[in-house]
């Protein structure tokens, strides 16, 4: 087994050296850096190894905490530090402890090694390349097709992690609560949001979600960014990257943040009752050994209903992280309302 030299964590030839010392090879050449992590707390950067005269390509996510940071809505307080580095530890254990769970129908990268400095919170984590696994192609908005082959990745997704009833601490190594807006890691934001009635009801929206009967794992950040695509993307062609927020939750806030992400308002309008619709459909064929026939129908009766809850919990965020930003927009809105009016009929009835 290999030791481990005591160097420190994040420089370039830091990640040389871990390279060559965990995974045994005899040199490793960074290629290029793919992008910089939000706010500046480091790169994920491709990397050559050579062992023997083969070589591979492997991905190192390297953390390097900013003395200080420079988030592009402000957000820089040490609540906001502190959920950041503790989404980075959550990633790595899914990926160590979680991610050999999934199946053939939701492809990732593969976990291969990590390290962490506890007193500089500085941390590498090595995966698989998707290039190389046949998921080359990155896009920025997607087609009908591309869309649905997306939702199909989710709803297998949330299919293999499906929950009835879920005890208190089934994904506590997890986020307990998954999805970066989660109201209760948003305590600031709230704080900044109008008093407004969706404020009012955030919190009734909030249990609504995590109340469900049926949870699972959402990834938490399924905007069109975090997939990657292969030639053929319509057969098991997709596979899904950054998983700093994976953890408990209803599939459907991963679906609305999909669609958000991708789609333009028009497109939204149009396409919204197709894609949501094949959407159950998927998650009917994920689950179909998991769940009964009475327990699949409760399942999509409760998410289908709690959808514009979704949007509405995601509208919440953004009106008090980025009020100007552009997925608040008028289908947001009449979700949005759709929710707020469903909550007072049903307060009405009580």
């Amino acid at each position: 087994m290999a030791v481990i030299s005591p160097y420190s964590v994040g420089t370039e030839v830091d990640v040389s050296n871990f390279l060559i010392t965990r995974l045994q090879a005899t040199k490793a050449i960074k290629i290029e850096t793919i992008q910089s992590l939000w706010s500046g707390y480091g790169e994920i950067a491709r990397y050559k190894l050579i062992t023997d005269g083969k070589e591979e390509q492997v991905i190192v996510k390297n953390i390097q905490p900013p003395s200080q940071v420079e988030h592009p809505y402000q957000w820089n307080n040490e609540h906001s530090h502190q959920r950041k580095m503790h989404s980075y530890h959550v990633e790595a254990t899914w990926y160590k402890n979680w991610a050999h769970l999934c199946s053939v129908e939701t492809p990732l990268p593969n976990y291969l090694a990590s390290k962490f400095d506890e007193a500089t919170g500085q941390s590498i984590m090595v995966l698989s390349d998707l290039n190389v696994q046949g998921f080359p192609h990155r896009r920025e908005q997607l087609s009908l097709d591309e869309c649905k082959a997306v939702i199909s990745w989710l709803a297998h997704f949330h299919g293999q992690f499906i929950t009835k009833d879920p005890q208190s601490n089934w994904c506590d190594d997890l986020w307990p609560m998954g999805c970066y807006w989660h109201l209760a890691t948003r305590t600031d934001e709230f704080e900044a949001m109008p008093d407004n009635e969706l404020k009012h009801q955030a919190a009734a929206i909030d249990t609504l979600l995590n109340q469900c009967q049926f949870q699972t794992l959402v990834h938490g950040d399924a905007k069109v960014a975090n997939f990657c695509f292969s030639d053929d993307f319509k057969n098991r062609g997709v596979a899904a990257v950054d998983f700093q927020y994976v953890g408990a939750g209803v599939g459907v806030k991963d679906l609305i943040y999909l669609l958000g992400s991708c789609l333009s308002v028009d497109e939204c309008e149009t396409h919204y009752d197709i894609l949501t619709e094949f959407y159950f459909q998927q998650l009917i064929s994920a689950v179909k050994t998991k769940l009964t026939k009475d327990d699949t129908l409760s399942l999509v009766t409760q998410w289908r209903q709690l959808l514009v809850f979704a949007w509405a919990d995601f509208e919440r965020f953004l009106q008090g992280w980025a009020p100007k930003h552009h997925k608040r927009n008028r289908f947001s809105e009449t979700m949005t309302n759709q929710a707020l009016a469903e909550l007072k009929s049903n307060n009405n009835l009580d």
